[in-house]
């Protein structure tokens, strides 16, 4: 063998063993959040390297968000050095959650220190508010850099977590405190960052027991103690919630489990969904109020039924090993829809809901989706193509851009092919019987990927039915009303009465808002300020989002003169005068709406079976006290 060639090939041997050796050693990451009530994290890395040029990523595509959320305007303070030197970094101009610097010789390591600042009030999806003077959320991937070329379950990270002086805190990750300190367990970058810490000064965690051999745990911090006063039964009917998941989808993908929850009126709510955890936040007094917390149930319900539909079988198209690689959401009505049909199926089958507010919950989601004018060009799975930008659109004009409604229509959708498989059966085979054979087993974490052709599989094994004909209808082609054939062929009908429904009473008083939608076509806020409008009354009149109603019926703009001038127009068969402000314009305008206040419920269809009753009802067997 020629000399040159010798040096070249031993040359290249101890680059492999060399980066062999810095891929076996775990990344250290040291976040300090003594600074958290001030809005601020300081992070510290320390990132095995070799000699020569790097390439250090920020995480981008988060599972679960549907889009290139990063945060990453928020990681500030960059500083890179090795071996005792400062390296000069410079940002990818296309690829801007990625960081090229040259690793001097010698150097075994790069250190990193970054802060991360939460955003202030405002902010949308999970890039809004995160943390109070009592309380914060830690998501690794706003605080973590990596290198690049290899993927996320084969990078090594070894954490730890300093404390503001008399926090608590809680997460999915094995962990050990010494005083405001805690250290975890090196875990894989992928299993981190599907591991969030909730941390705060007032803090409980309800024990919910073994269930299927794992423990179940919900840690609640909230902005004070009062907001933790839960009534005493109030964990009774999530342990029965755990129960009627784990029979719906016959088996677990979870070591053990924990519900976060965080209660704030100042950080952004939503839910999160992880493996073995979820990242929920609602308002401060939910535990102390029944409306708010009978909203509750539905949020937990779905991110946990995520563990089953969404984490452990996943769409292919929502892979993204190394968090930079795009994710298409062409499943999303799989992924999110099922999971929303859970999400309201499992509290009512264990108690938390009674069937006739479950029947309220799907009577408002399925009128305002009937409504919608955008259903006249955008089908069902644009809405799940499109849902990186839908996710952060305006909610201005939401009913003719469409929002991301493979939520909630999927929940419809699935109900329809339940009593489809019903019906095709003789009631032999249910979608508990899909849930079973998709999702079934139990095991550690683990991700099963799967595409359209699979779940048409499936289904077809259980009852032969020309499945993806019946999807590509009601998802790829457009629909002028929401598909209630699955709502009907259960017994029940959507009607509209002069009656409120609850769930919409609950859902204005929560979110501070007043929706007549179903008799104005109108969606405005408490100040009066135009949300929406639907192809109805009120933007025949001329009404547009972003409008200023300043006054009904010759009333000042309130709620009670809107419904007072509803009452009076079905009398007298006059239109309503509106004056409203529009920039700097003021407008009197003349609104045609004769049917009263109107209000979206469930009927019955006399002579047909109740099978919504028998979707409804506990499955899981009762457990001794």
């Amino acid at each position: 063998m020629p000399t040159q060639l010798r040096v070249l090939l031993l040359t290249l041997v101890a680059a492999v063993l060399t980066w062999n050796v810095a891929a076996a050693q775990p990344l250290t990451l040291e976040v300090d959040a003594t600074d958290a009530p001030r809005l601020v994290l300081h992070a510290r890395m320390s990132i095995p390297a070799t000699p020569g040029p790097l390439t250090l990523l920020y995480p981008q595509w988060i599972p679960g968000e549907h889009a290139p959320t990063g945060p990453l305007a928020n990681l500030v303070g960059l500083e890179l050095s090795a071996g005792g030197q400062t390296l000069e970094w410079r940002r990818d101009p296309i690829e801007m959650t990625a960081i090229h610097c040259t690793v001097p010789a010698g150097a075994t390591a790069v250190e990193a220190k970054a802060d991360f600042l939460y955003p202030g009030q405002g902010g949308t999806f999970t890039g809004g508010p995160s943390a109070t003077d009592a309380l914060a959320i830690l998501n690794w991937n706003q605080v973590v850099m990596y290198p690049s070329g290899r993927p996320a379950n084969e990078i090594m990270v070894a954490p730890t977590l300093r404390l503001p002086a008399g926090w608590s805190f809680a997460t999915a990750l094995e962990s050990e405190r010494k005083g405001d300190t805690a250290r975890f367990a090196t875990v894989p970058l992928n299993t981190l960052i599907d591991s969030p810490v909730l941390l705060g000064a007032h803090f409980e965690i309800f024990d919910l027991g073994l269930h299927g051999g794992a423990a179940h745990r919900l840690a609640i911090a909230a902005d004070s103690d009062g907001a933790l006063a839960a009534p005493k039964d109030f964990a009774d009917g999530y342990r029965r919630l755990i129960e009627e998941a784990q029979t719906l989808f016959a088996g677990r993908h979870y070591r053990a489990y924990t519900w976060l929850l965080a209660l704030s009126d100042h950080v952004q709510h939503f839910g999160l969904e992880h493996h073995e955890s979820s990242d929920n936040r609602r308002e401060e007094q939910t535990l102390t109020q029944d409306g708010l917390r009978r909203t509750l149930p539905a949020l937990l319900a779905h991110e946990y039924a995520h563990s089953w539909n969404g984490k452990y079988r996943r769409p292919a198209g929502l892979l993204s090993p190394d968090y930079q690689k795009p994710m298409a959401g062409e499943l999303l009505w799989v992924y999110e829809g099922l999971t929303e049909y859970a999400g309201l199926l499992l509290p009512t089958r264990a108690g938390l809901w009674t069937p006739e507010y479950y029947r309220e919950q799907v009577a408002l989601i399925a009128a305002r989706l009937d409504r919608e004018a955008g259903r006249s060009w955008r089908p069902l799975g644009d809405t799940a193509d499109a849902a990186p930008v839908l996710y952060s659109a305006p909610r201005e004009w939401r009913s003719w851009r469409r929002g991301t409604d493979f939520y909630e229509e999927s929940l419809l959708l699935w109900l329809e092919v339940d009593t489809t498989l019903r019906r095709a059966s003789g009631d032999k085979i249910s979608l508990d019987d899909f849930c079973h054979a998709f999702h079934g087993g139990s095991g550690p974490p683990a991700v099963a990927p799967y595409n359209l052709g699979d779940v048409v599989a499936a289904l077809g094994a259980l009852v032969p039915h020309d499945w993806g004909a019946f999807f590509h209808d009601r998802v790829q082609r457009v629909q002028p009303h929401a598909p209630l054939a699955g709502l009907e062929a259960s017994g029940w009908r959507l009607v509209y009465t002069d009656q409120p429904n609850q769930a919409l009473t609950e859902q204005e008083a929560r979110l501070e808002f007043h929706d007549w939608t179903f008799a104005l076509g109108l969606l405005v806020n408490k100040d009066g300020k135009v949300l929406d409008t639907t192809d109805g009354p009120a933007a025949r009149a001329g009404i547009v989002p972003g409008m200023k109603l300043l006054a009904v019926g010759g009333r000042v703009f309130k709620p009670w003169a809107v419904n007072a001038a509803l009452d009076a127009a079905k009398v007298s068969r006059r239109p309503i005068e509106v004056i409203a402000q529009f920039g700097e314009a003021v407008k009197t305008l003349q609104v045609e709406a004769y049917d009263g206040p109107r209000y979206p419920h469930l009927e019955r269809i006399a002579g047909t079976p109740d099978l919504l009753a028998q979707i409804l009802a506990p499955h899981a067997p009762a457990r001794p006290h």
